[in-house]
């Protein structure tokens, strides 16, 4: 009041005394007024003062003005407990979607923290920070995603802190920095087979894996034209070790360094380990696995190989099929192609040599079948001696103008056994005439190119040739019958031509039809650009067949 009082005087030495009591007046009257604004203020305070403390929980935004240093103490106290809560929030929800993952698909043990090892193999020189930050910056990515992608595959930005990353690929360019290099082609023999478990063994132990290790399985086989078979192929090899903790890498070497993942043109070395194997023979059929008529058999070759010839009862579930873009399609997506199929009973998959197989096993046994692999080339091995060779093949004519038919002649005899006079020669002779029939791969033997059983694989223009066997392998669920699995169990030799153009990749193929006893002619429209084109013949008979090889060249020259 003593303000008020202060700025009135200089108006009291000119105003009269009359204005002077009315101005007290006023401010007497105003004397309420501020007691009541004064103890409305002190209730709000009250209020600020205790707000949170009904729940028990402190707020940062509610100053205590009672005790004001304390709550200060209080509010940086708070501050410290929300930055660590923050920053253990990233692993808790990283836990929480392993923990999603493991009760999704119990039986692939994906769970990274029952490793108590720690490998930063897959970081190479990077920091434990900067994997933090890349985990960090894709962890709602990784969530989003888990129910579109089947358990055991891996997005670039979901990798698991302690998984060593293998990369499969056959004389790469580029790897993801820190990934250990074993090449997937290492694991057949020259002839196309997959070697002894001990040598499967050796080669992880000396890449520095172990049985323990958490395995994230990249690349791909570019000289085999890519794509993800190879690396679904060593999934299964794998698992048919024994191995629990293991995941497919999606995507290429692009979508990794799209992702942000560290590349290097170089692979890392890891000390030599010993790898332990704990084998799943339930994972890989046999012969006589397959030929008890038990399970049921698929083709997962092109839809034209299992046309040209296919395991008798099989059907056909080309392996593409179950990719989009290279990519393994969603499970829910899997469970409707599959629904032909009977969950009670097995499944036996094959193609050439399985690597393609790996790819509908892998979906199959992700699908909660039981899958086996199994090959093509296995199957032919099996089969009994092929009773006829090829005598003679000619083309008519040879060179022959672009554009110009040529007429492909192929002459077969019979494999007559002769009796020698010595007890040893006869031995030979039935040795050799009860010897199975065993192919060779030539080439590539994961790929495929160039092996007999190769033929099997190629793009049918026209012909066919059964190639199987005439005991019942299995019951086909589709009631259509494969069209050569009816029409080559009459006792008639059937022989097809298959030619290859300068590049190695087929151009066509032809059927042979006989003309004479053992003499089969076909044409061939020579409608291709000039150059030199080998011919292969595939013969069979009553579900035996045998592939002749590089039997011809047929020069094509310019139109004249």
């Amino acid at each position: 009041m003593r303000l008020q009082s202060d700025l009135s005087r200089p108006l009291l030495a000119e105003g009269e005394r009359s204005s002077t009591i009315g101005g007290r007046t006023a401010i007497a009257g105003a004397i309420p007024v501020l007691l009541f604004i004064l103890s409305l203020s002190l209730i709000l305070l009250a209020g600020s003062a205790s707000a949170g403390i009904e729940t028990g929980e402190f707020c940062p935004t509610c100053p205590d003005w009672t005790n004001l240093d304390g709550w200060l103490e209080k509010k940086a106290a708070y501050e410290e407990d929300m930055k660590n809560v923050q920053q253990n929030g990233l692993q808790n929800e990283l836990n929480n979607n392993e923990l999603n993952i493991k009760t999704a698909e119990p039986e692939i043990g994906l769970n990274a923290s029952q490793n108590p090892s720690f490998s930063t193999a897959y970081m190479g020189n990077s920091s434990n920070n900067s994997a933090s930050n890349r985990i960090s910056n894709s962890t709602a990515s990784a969530l989003s995603r888990s129910h579109e992608f089947i358990g055991a595959i891996a997005s670039p930005d979901s990798i698991f802190p302690d998984e060593v990353v293998l990369d499969i690929s056959p004389s790469a360019a580029a790897y993801i920095e820190g990934a250990v290099n074993l090449n997937y082609d290492l694991f057949f023999s020259e002839g196309g087979e997959i070697v002894p478990v001990p040598e499967m063994a050796r080669l992880l132990g000396d890449a520095g894996i172990s049985s323990n290790d958490s395995l994230l399985i990249a690349g791909e086989c570019l000289p085999c034209g890519g794509g993800p078979s190879p690396a679904f192929f060593t999934y299964w090899a794998l698992k048919y070790l024994g191995h629990e903790k293991v995941r497919v890498l999606d995507g290429t070497i692009e979508d990794w360094k799209a992702a942000g993942l560290n590349i290097s043109n170089i692979s890392a070395t890891r000390p030599k380990a010993e790898y332990i194997p704990h084998i799943r023979p339930e994972l890989l059929a046999t012969y006589e696995y397959v030929v008890t008529g038990g399970a049921q058999i698929v083709d997962a070759r092109p839809a034209n190989a299992y046309e040209l010839g296919s395991i008798p009862g099989a059907i056909n579930m080309p392996y593409e099929n179950v990719l989009v873009n290279d990519s393994m399609m969603p499970k829910e997506m899997l469970e409707e192609h599959f629904l032909d199929l009977d969950k009670n009973r097995s499944v036996v998959v094959y193609t050439n040599i399985g690597v393609e197989a790996a790819l509908l096993w892998f979906a199959l046994n992700e699908s909660g079948y039981d899958a086996r692999l199994y090959t093509w080339r296995d199957w032919l091995e099996n089969q009994p001696k092929f009773p006829y060779e090829l005598a003679e093949v000619s083309a008519q004519p040879n060179p022959v103008r672009s554009g110009e038919a040529t007429t492909i002649t192929a002459s077969f005899i019979e494999r007559v056994e002769r009796e020698n006079s010595t007890q040893d020669s006869s031995s030979t002779v039935n040795s050799s005439a009860n010897q199975e029939l065993k192919l060779t791969v030539k080439g590539c033997a994961t790929c495929g190119f160039g092996s007999p059983q190769g033929f099997a694989n190629l793009d049918r223009k026209d012909g066919y040739v059964q190639i199987g066997s005439n005991r019942k392998a299995g019951q086909s669920s589709d009631p259509t019958t494969n069209t050569s699995e009816q029409s080559s169990k009459d006792g008639t030799l059937r022989c097809t031509a298959v030619i290859y153009g300068p590049d190695g990749d087929e151009v066509t193929r032809t059927s042979l039809l006989e003309t004479s006893r053992g003499r089969y002619m076909g044409i061939w429209n020579a409608d291709v650009a000039p150059g030199v084109y080998k011919v292969s013949i595939v013969a069979s008979l009553d579900g035996n067949a045998e592939a002749f090889t590089d039997v011809l060249q047929v020069e094509v020259t310019r139109k004249g």
